[in-house]
């Protein structure tokens, strides 16, 4: 019998030099602030390490059930058809508990009820396991090495399920990459774009048929409240988040009380329960009575309370290639070319982005090197950022440039990084958006900042250790075209009668075949 191997020794020196090596301190405190700081990223080290070894074992769990089943099976086929088992089959009559489903379903079954966790969370770590034991080989090197966190290695896994396997390998080399340098939540961003730009299926028809299972449902939570989600076109999900802002905006005032998260939500009740949002569009919160709609206080006016929402359109922030333009009229365009961008999500199709372009009511002009998408001719010489500047900057950052943070640019301020009072100039090598929070902390506490060139910012904690953040979309790699991209649409998937929302679609590993009917679970 095979003993499980250990779990590898971590070595300390390298996983905290990976972090920046820190300015020896002065003072007791310090040193010890130092040691303490470095014990926490070792800890995380352990936890990759011992991520590694679970999912290295979970795989080999999942080997020994295929064989025992298949084995089992076909001791079965071998008896007389009268004592052999029922076949279990779907509705076309194709038979579904064949042994290697059979093997995961018993597997996730016993992980489930040993590791005291739900089946579904069990069937995705034997998939993961696979995954990194089969294909994703960098993934699982990267893990066993400690640089990166075992929520890189999830979403590397989540995501190159989706992809075919002959994109994979591809995708997972970017990836890993991505995840030795990035936080998690950029990072989550990163993997979603490389995946749209990889996925050989064109964008036009993934879009299409994922529209077909949009849905609307309501999740209880405690103390009698509920999650309203829907599952949305991200253009549509996108326009709605930012009417509703717009709204909530417009109602702040000295009389309002409500925070901006307060707000929105009470304007969305409105606009959906009662059709409009009570207000004024002068003065909208400058004293008088409140008045409640629909549960919503809203605070009253001097004047007749109006109502706001009609008339209020959505904004909503879509870069376009000009080469993707023209394709759409028949030019001769490459077939890598960059593609359209919705801020706050990420690649869109371009039918879409042709679409939207067409309703456009004005376009801005921004220079970009049609092969790097890198701003050019952005410098100004005044304090005042000039609005086309400030365009050009919300499209090379898209989020907060502070490492880790992923709030739009849109809502973020445009911040000085060398200060305009001591000398800084009104450039783009000198300009980074920053929301509310970090643009404080930046000024308040000792983090430290500066431009490293191309929209690179290199950022210095309060304890000397080094951080490097990236211009969005930079290093992006072409997209993957295969084929005529305008294909028919899919056939509309069949929608529920009950007005139910449909069931989430669920990932499948390994065989695609649906559940019988009267699955024994």
């Amino acid at each position: 019998m095979t003993t499980p191997p250990a779990t590898s020794t971590v070595d300390r020196r390298a996983i905290i030099d990976r972090f920046g090596v820190a300015v020896p301190a002065t003072d007791p405190d310090g040193e010890l602030e130092q040691l303490l700081l470095d014990d926490l990223i070792e800890l995380q080290a352990r936890e990759a390490l011992i991520e590694a070894r679970r999912a290295r074992t979970i795989n080999q769990l999942r080997e020994i059930v295929e064989r025992r089943v298949a084995g089992r099976h076909r001791s079965a086929a071998g008896v007389d058809s009268a004592d052999a088992p029922p076949r279990q089959t779907d509705a076309r009559g194709n038979t579904t508990w064949n042994p290697a489903f059979t093997a995961r379903r018993e597997l996730a079954t016993e992980l489930a009820t040993l590791l005291r966790e739900s089946e579904r969370t069990a069937e995705t770590r034997i998939a993961h396991a696979e995954l990194l034991g089969a294909q994703l080989h960098e993934t699982a090197d990267a893990l066993e090495r400690a640089v990166i966190t075992p929520r890189h290695a999830q979403l590397i896994a989540d995501r190159a399920c989706d992809l075919p396997p002959e994109a994979r390998a591809e995708f997972e080399r970017l990836a890993v990459a991505a995840a030795e340098r990035m936080g998690v939540a950029p990072f989550a961003r990163r993997v979603r774009r490389l995946r749209e730009l990889l996925h050989p299926e064109p964008l036009e028809k993934r879009a299409t048929t994922a529209a077909d299972g949009r849905w609307v449902a309501v999740e209880p939570a405690s103390d009698a409240m509920a999650y309203l989600t829907a599952y949305l076109p991200a253009v549509d999900a996108v326009a709605i988040h930012d009417r509703v802002t717009t709204i909530a905006r417009d109602l702040a005032g000295d009389g309002e009380t409500r925070t901006a998260a307060q707000r929105r939500a009470d304007v969305f009740t409105a606009l959906l329960v009662a059709g409009e949002v009570p207000g004024a569009d002068a003065n909208v919160c400058g004293g008088g009575e409140a008045r409640t709609v629909d549960g919503a206080t809203v605070p009253g006016s001097t004047q007749d309370a109006l109502p706001l929402g009609r008339g209020i359109r959505a904004r909503v922030s879509i870069t376009v290639p000009a080469l993707t333009l023209l394709g759409r009229v028949g030019a001769d365009v490459p077939t890598d070319r960059r593609p359209a961008h919705l801020e706050g999500y990420g690649p869109i199709d371009d039918e879409t982005a042709a679409r939207w372009a067409a309703r456009a009511p004005s376009f801005r002009r921004i220079l970009t090197d049609p092969h790097t998408g890198a701003v050019l001719s952005v410098g100004r010489e005044r304090y005042t950022v000039p609005a086309d500047l400030a365009a050009a900057l919300r499209v090379r950052d898209d989020t907060c440039r502070f490492p880790g943070c992923v709030r739009a640019a849109s809502s973020c301020e445009l911040d000085h990084t060398v200060d305009w009072a001591h000398g800084g100039h009104t450039a783009a090598d000198n300009l980074a958006h920053l929301c509310r929070a970090h643009h404080r902390l930046k000024h308040r506490t000792s983090w430290g900042v500066k431009h490293l060139g191309a929209g690179r910012l290199e950022w210095t904690s309060p304890r000397h250790r080094i951080h490097i953040t990236e211009p969005f979309g930079g290093d992006d790699p072409p997209r993957t075209r295969h084929g005529d991209e305008r294909t028919a649409p899919p056939a509309p998937t069949p929608q529920r009668d009950d007005g139910s929302p449909p069931k989430r679609v669920r990932r499948t590993f390994g065989s695609t075949t649906p559940l019988p009917d009267d699955a024994p679970f």
